[in-house]
Formats: structure tokens, C-alpha cells, sequence
């Protein structure tokens, strides 16, 4: 079935439009092949000559309307403007595959057969005339929201070359889903709990009956990434319990987004002019930022996450139900368009994991630097090593692959080193040695997309192990939220501080324990040789 778009529209020099062309026709094709339509002489032959051998005109009939709804949309697509159309990828998904079919079905255009096609092609005009411009289509928060009725086996895809900030801002229940090198999807949540979880906390942010005088703020503290998203995640918290809408200050900007102290970057060198998290994430509310209201930054009552999110209790809000806090982690650190696809072109190239893995997470840097005898020591490579092992993770007469994930240089030294036939596999960058980075300096390349990209790489990549040993560290609970909610709570877990007295001002004589290995270069480039 021949799906290519008109003569006029092959004569358009504009890469986008280009894109989004072929990307039809493909996926037109794969639609056509999937249904086994025939041609329109074929049809009509057949149906002729079933009609003369019975009389009747019951086969006709069927063919000429399955002509109708497939034929007649190609038709008119030769007539419509490519800039003007956004493309919808619209599947039922069948639920009863399981999870390796369900993998399959991110090659859309080569897996067809992994999904019921439950409508052809759904083409919206997105533009009041013909935009013909090289930069990304926006989708509107309007342009599909037809969808909001269907159920949740409905997925929605479009190319990369089209941002869908503005509308998946406005649909709060719905997910990120499938993605592949072309297209990334969006599929309704199907978890009713979170679903209203989410439209509780975007009717306050967003449709709250008062406006924003009744607004509170907070601060990022600029600390670590877990740490940081503790205290927006309690804001979003407490905003769907007070009703009362919550918006991150500009008073400071944030160190992920523009360094900190002695490098703190202008807007010029930072990663978007605002320096906040609205470089990288969805907006979280209508309301304007602005500095910190004291009389209004705390609010109420303590909180804690039980089986009800949306009631108060007395008792510490650090007793969080931690599948409903990482809901709320996932609500508030919504990429945009153009950083998911960052994250996931940094996925598919910078590091090939092995599986079965488990995961390290070695945290060192600046936790010496704490004050008030909360200091933390650093533990060395081996004495996670023998946590795993007591915990049965690293077997006896067996070869380990090990995802380090780390904030010290020296600790990848110490590994190669000290436990030379483990598979060690961690990510290439520039890190701080020991602590001399300083205190909460996070960002050692200062190039702010780059660091933020490879921290959401790192929870994308570490749900492919189902292990993991760690210390006391704020982003290793992020990392073991996200490991949990992908294997559904099975996980095996190990400490390397079980037992013992972790904080303490004795902790700095521990800072011996990173040192550098001047062979380190090379066992690295041996490594490298053997892999090739």
C-alpha cells in the first residue's frame, strides 16, 4: 500500500517537516502491513467476484468500509501541510505478554505485531497556519486532549523533534512509557493511588481556587540531590494537604543548575538564565517564583506517607512511605522533551552494563565536612565488598559485575586495584579526588546539563541491577527507590555501615582511606583493550 505523502510535500527543505514525514510513511506502512490491507482493484475484484458466485453483497460491503477508514485518512494526509500535523502512535497494549514482549513493543516501527492497533492515525492541526520553521513543534496543553476519556492502555508517541512540555504539564496522570531513537510515548497511569495523588497535588499548583497570595515558598538547599528533592517533595506534600499552592524561590539559585560559592556561574555561563530546576524540569505550579516568605515557608503539622497520602499525622514526616515519596520524586523531576532524550541517547552510549549487576554506591566527597558531630568516614572499597559477601550478593569463585557508582575519583583506582577480576563498570567523567572539591560542590565539570543528565542516567541505568550495597547517603536512597519501584520491592540490600558508629569528629582520620593509584591509567586502558 503505497503510504508516501505528495510531490509538495517531498519538495520541503525543512528537516523537521522531513522527519515527521518519513516518520509517517513508516509508521503508515507498518499499519498497513500489520492489517493486511489490500489494494483498493484487489478489493473490489474479490468482492465482485464473491458477490456473482452468491448473490449477496455481504463480503462487498465489509471491504469497501475497511477501504474507507484506511484508505480514506492516507488520502487526505497528501493534502495536508506536514508542519501542521502532529503524529499519534495510539496502541492497546496487551497486557497478558510479559515483560520481554513488553520491551519489544519500543520498536514500534519493527514490532507491530507486539500491540493491537486500536486506531489507525489520529492527525490534529497544531498550528493556525504553516509554520515553517526549523525549530521543534510545540505540542499545546489542548492539542490531544481527546485522550483524557480513554483508558489506561492507551500509549501516545511522537518524534523527538516535537516538545510536549506544555501539554504533559497539564496532564498530570499521565507517564513516561516507551522510547526508542525516534519517538518517545506517553501511557495514562495505571496506579490509582499515584493517579490521584498527582491530580491532587496539580489542582492546588494549578486550578486552586484562590491565587497566589496565598502562595508559601521554598528554597533549594543547594546540598545533594536527594537532599534537595526531599525538601520540594515536602512542599508538593504540603501543598495538596493545606490547599494552598507552593513555588521554589529564586532568592538563591540552585547549584545544579548554576554551580555554587566560588563557582557560581553567571546566567550567561549557567544552564538556562532562571539557574532553578526549571532548567530541567516541568513547572510545578502557576504561580511565580519569588524569595522565601518566612512567616509563610512552614507550615503546620509533620507529615507522614502511610496507606492514606493525603492525611496528616503528628509523627515525623521522615517516616515516608518511600513507594509514595518516589511518586512524588518522579512528579517533581519531569524532564523536558529535550533532556529526557539527552538521558536517553546518554543510556544507549556512554555505558554498556552487564547483567545480572548489582550496584555500589560509594559516597565520600564532603560528607568529612559536616559539622555538630554529624560528620560521616569514608569506608574503603573493601569493606563493601565484604558487606556484599555476608550478604550474599558476591559469591565465592565468582566474576561480579559491579555498577560503582561514585563521587571520588580515587575510589575507581581502589577498585581496579584491590579486587583486579571483578567487572568493575562505571561511567567515564570528571570527579573530585577525596574531598577536595570542597563542601556540597557537586558539579565538578561545571557544565550543568551534563552533570544533571548523567545523575537521571544513573537511576535509569541502576534499575537494570537487582542489588545494591551502600552507606548513609541521600542519593543512594533515591537510587535504591528507583531500583525498587522498576522490580516491584525485589531487592537485594546490604549496608556497609550495618553495625557501626558512622558519624562522629573521628571521622576525618578516615580520609586516608581514598589515595590515588599511579597505575590506575593504565589498568584502565588494558581493560579497555581487552573489552575491544
Amino acid at each position: 500500500m503505497d503510504c508516501e505523502l505528495g510531490d509538495s510535500h517531498r519538495r520541503s527543505q525543512n528537516p523537521t517537516t522531513e522527519a515527521l514525514r518519513r516518520s509517517v510513511a513508516d509508521f503508515l506502512r507498518a499499519v498497513a502491513d500489520k492489517i493486511d490491507v489490500h489494494r483498493p482493484e484487489d478489493a473490489t475484484n474479490k468482492a465482485r467476484s464473491s458477490f456473482n458466485r452468491n448473490g449477496a453483497k455481504a463480503v462487498f460491503v465489509p471491504r469497501v468500509a475497511l477501504l474507507l477508514i484506511f484508505v480514506l485518512p492516507f488520502a487526505l494526509l497528501q493534502h495536508m501541510t506536514v508542519n501542521q500535523l502532529t503524529f499519534l502512535y495510539v496502541a492497546n497494549l496487551d497486557r497478558q505478554k510479559n515483560e520481554g514482549l513488553q520491551q519489544q513493543k519500543t520498536n514500534f516501527h519493527e514490532n507491530e505485531t507486539s500491540a493491537t492497533i486500536r486506531k489507525t492515525i489520529l492527525l490534529k492541526d497544531i498550528a493556525n497556519n504553516d509554520t515553517s520553521t526549523e525549530e521543534p513543534s510545540k505540542l499545546t496543553a489542548d492539542s490531544i486532549s481527546f485522550f483524557d476519556d480513554d483508558t489506561t492502555d492507551t500509549v501516545v508517541c511522537w518524534p523527538w523533534s516535537y516538545s510536549s512540555d506544555e501539554w504533559w504539564t497539564h496532564h498530570p496522570t499521565w507517564r513516561r512509557s516507551h522510547v526508542n531513537d525516534t519517538h518517545y510515548c506517553y501511557q495514562k497511569i495505571q496506579n490509582e493511588r499515584q493517579a490521584a495523588l498527582y491530580q491532587a497535588i496539580y489542582d492546588v499548583q494549578f486550578r486552586h481556587a484562590g491565587d497566589c497570595q496565598n502562595m508559601f515558598r521554598r528554597h533549594m538547599w543547594s546540598s545533594g540531590m536527594g537532599a534537595d528533592f526531599t525538601n520540594v517533595d515536602h512542599g508538593l506534600y504540603q501543598a495538596a494537604q493545606f490547599q494552598r499552592p507552593f513555588q521554589i524561590s529564586d532568592f538563591y539559585p540552585w547549584h545544579y543548575a548554576a554551580g555554587k560559592g566560588e563557582h557560581l556561574a553567571n546566567k550567561s555561563m549557567a544552564a538556562c538564565p532562571s539557574r532553578d530546576m526549571y532548567c530541567f524540569f516541568l513547572p510545578l505550579t502557576k504561580c511565580p517564583v519569588g524569595e522565601v516568605s518566612s512567616e509563610k515557608e512552614t507550615l503546620g503539622d509533620a507529615f507522614h506517607f502511610g496507606d492514606t497520602p493525603l492525611t496528616i499525622h503528628n509523627d515525623t514526616y521522615h517516616v515516608w512511605e518511600p513507594k509514595v515519596y518516589q511518586w512524588i520524586f518522579e512528579y517533581a523531576t519531569r524532564p523536558q522533551t529535550w533532556l529526557w532524550h539527552k538521558v536517553y541517547k546518554y543510556t544507549q552510549t556512554r555505558l554498556n552494563l552487564t547483567t545480572p549487576c548489582m550496584v555500589m554506591h560509594v559516597r565520600r566527597a564532603d560528607v568529612l565536612g559536616h559539622v555538630g558531630g554529624l560528620a560521616r568516614r569514608y569506608f574503603s572499597i573493601a569493606e563493601y565488598v565484604n558487606a556484599s559477601q555476608r550478604a550474599n550478593m558476591i559469591k565465592q569463585d565468582e566474576v561480579p559485575n559491579i555498577f560503582l557508582i561514585t563521587d571520588d575519583a580515587n575510589a575507581i583506582g581502589e577498585a581496579l586495584t584491590e579486587f583486579p577480576t571483578f567487572n568493575w563498570m562505571y561511567i567515564r567523567r570528571k570527579r573530585y579526588k577525596a574531598n577536595e572539591g570542597g563542601w556540597e560542590q557537586q558539579t565538578p565539570s561545571q557544565d550543568y546539563v551534563f552533570e544533571m543528565t548523567t545523575l537521571l542516567s544513573i537511576l535509569e541505568m541502576s534499575q537494570q541491577c537487582s542489588a545494591i550495597v551502600h552507606g548513609p547517603s541521600a542519593f543512594a536512597d533515591l537510587v535504591i527507590r528507583s531500583m525498587e519501584y522498576k522490580h516491584g520491592g525485589n531487592l537485594t540490600m546490604a549496608r556497609v555501615d550495618e553495625g557501626l558508629e558512622v558519624h562522629g569528629s573521628d571521622s576525618l582520620e578516615s580520609l586516608n582511606i581514598s589515595k590515588e593509584y599511579p597505575q590506575i591509567k593504565e589498568q584502565q586502558r588494558r581493560r579497555l583493550r581487552q573489552r575491544v
